[in-house]
């Protein structure tokens, strides 16, 4: 092969490297869906007006709630589907702090919409008073559209004002670790937990609703419920978008020291390819009128399922979504869905992770005399009014002096505990001497049948991970029998609880939980 061959071989090698390299890049580079420079065709949705001024977008509304505009792409039909991400910018008048509803249209009318706090479409920012914000939407969340055939897109807001869009574009999906959530570490280990829930609304009397929109009947229904006599209708013959809400008892309610809110639903509606499949808005509003709205599909909501066609689902909200609310002070809860219809609503509560309660062998739930005694500055009975189980417990009382102790008898007795792991109780303090809180660790001393005795406290490093005392209520409190080594643990005689404020204590359900258990 002669040199001039070879020379200009290569020569076209680099020159094809070159161009593939251009092409890369012009691939990379965004796709300029609409900018407003030049004439655009504007859709005037729901309660908007729209115009262009000074190359933007600006949708103008001055009452009501929920306002959707929307524009024709520039070419369109458009082929998006090579690109990762639909990005616009956006400038907010309001109040802002809000999510924006971004719905895609394919040249056939199929559509779908995403929120821009939905799972799947990636971190965005909320919308900033006066300042224009940038948000992306990955395009592999819109699944039931045609990404080759890009007609327009609609923008959805919530509360009326002025907003403007500019440089609506597709691109490719960001690389920027800022764009992701970040991992975090879990702070409980939810497969260990459960929810322990307080019922703050469960319809069964009076008119504790509202109707906010769309929502043309409101009322109790006893024909379909999820617990107790009735729960709450709402009925909407037509229309997108509906907003009903109810009060909490007691009103106000504080959810400060609540992990999630939770309430059942039952969707009539089957409007996406035959099923409900919907999800849940829930905006809580504080004395001060202050609210805020997080969706059950939000990415830091929780898992959550959809709704499902005439059934009943409970669904979750992790509260820390609600930053800008003052949670002790909860004055109304509302829902929006988005199809008409009708639904139910149903034991609406306010949920804590609590532990799953530890299981093992019974060897004292107080049902009889003779299964307790009284040690130092404690006086005891059994009660028949406060118990966790059965039909009594032991309650200690003291009106004056610090450190008290009281215990019970295993049944059988001595107990042979080498083959346990745990030893486990229930335990109500009525007490509030730490800043008006229970809040109290207990003491445990076992006793052996040569009166040969060892204590541990449930806030030992050693004890494994248990709770405070909590004001008026059960709690499960559990030690690990390895810090009972000076002990025979064959032959438990007596089992003693101490605690050190004066008051009234009860103690049910005293458990050894086998080692093969856990």
């Amino acid at each position: 092969m002669s040199k001039n061959v070879r020379f200009w071989g290569l020569a076209a090698l680099l020159l094809l490297i070159s161009l593939m390299g251009t092409l890369v890049l012009a691939q990379d580079e965004p796709l300029v869906l609409q900018d407003f420079e030049g004439d655009a065709e504007i859709i005037e949705v729901y309660q908007v007006e729209g115009s262009i001024e000074a190359g933007v977008l600006s949708e103008v509304s001055t009452e009501g709630e929920w306002h959707t505009i929307g524009v024709v792409f520039s070419g369109a039909p458009v082929d998006v589907s090579s690109y990762g991400e639909f990005c616009f910018d956006i400038n907010d008048s309001t109040a802002a702090g809000s999510t924006v509803g971004v719905k895609l249209f394919d040249a056939s009318g199929a559509n779908q919409e995403k929120w821009t706090d939905h799972e799947g479409v990636g971190v965005n920012p909320k919308t900033a008073t006066g300042e224009w914000v940038t948000m992306c939407l990955n395009l592999s969340a819109f699944t039931d559209i045609d990404l080759t055939t890009l007609e327009h897109v609609e923008f959805a807001m919530f509360a009326a004002g002025t907003y403007q869009f500019d440089n609506l574009i597709a691109q490719a999906a960001t690389d920027d670790p800022a764009a992701t959530p970040e991992a975090t570490e879990e702070p409980i280990n939810l497969e260990d937990m459960m929810l322990q829930l307080t019922t703050v609304q469960g319809f069964e009397a009076g008119e504790p609703f509202y109707e906010n929109y769309q929502a043309e009947e409101l009322a109790l229904s006893t024909d379909v419920v999820n617990s107790g006599s009735s729960s709450l209708m709402m009925t909407s013959p037509a229309g997108e978008w509906h907003a009903f809400g109810t009060y909490p008892e007691p009103r106000p309610f504080d959810a400060s020291g609540y992990d999630v809110i939770c309430f059942s639903v039952y969707d009539t509606t089957a409007n996406n390819n035959g099923l409900a499949d919907n999800s849940i808005g829930v905006r809580l509003f504080d004395t001060n009128l202050i609210d805020q709205e997080a969706w059950t599909d939000h990415v830091g909501a929780g898992d959550n399922p959809k709704t499902v066609t005439n059934e009943w689902v409970q669904m979750c909200i992790n509260l820390d979504l609600y930053q800008n609310i003052d949670l002790t002070q909860v004055d109304k809860i509302q829902f929006s869905v988005y199809w008409a219809g009708t639904y139910y609503v149903d034991d609406v509560a306010f949920g804590k992770w609590v532990p799953k309660p530890a299981e093992g062998d019974l060897v004292q739930g107080f049902e009889a005399e003779d299964t307790y005694y009284a040690h130092y500055q404690a006086e005891t009975s059994l009660s028949t009014e406060i118990f966790h189980s059965g039909a009594s417990s032991l309650m200690a009382t003291s009106s004056e002096g610090e450190w008290h102790s009281f215990g019970a008898y295993p049944e059988p007795r001595p107990f042979d505990a080498s083959g346990y792991e745990k030893i486990c109780f229930y335990f109500m303090d009525t007490t509030t001497n730490n800043n008006g809180l229970a809040d109290n660790s207990v003491g445990v001393r076992i006793f052996d049948a040569r009166l040969i005795d060892q204590e541990a406290w449930t806030d030992h490093v050693g004890a494994g991970d248990n709770p405070k005392t909590v004001t008026d209520e059960w709690v499960q409190m559990c030690i690990n029998l390895d810090l009972y080594s000076n002990l025979d643990l064959t032959q438990v005689d007596k089992i003693e609880f101490s605690m050190y404020w004066a008051g009234t204590y009860y103690v049910d359900d005293v458990i050894f939980v086998p080692a093969a258990a856990e």
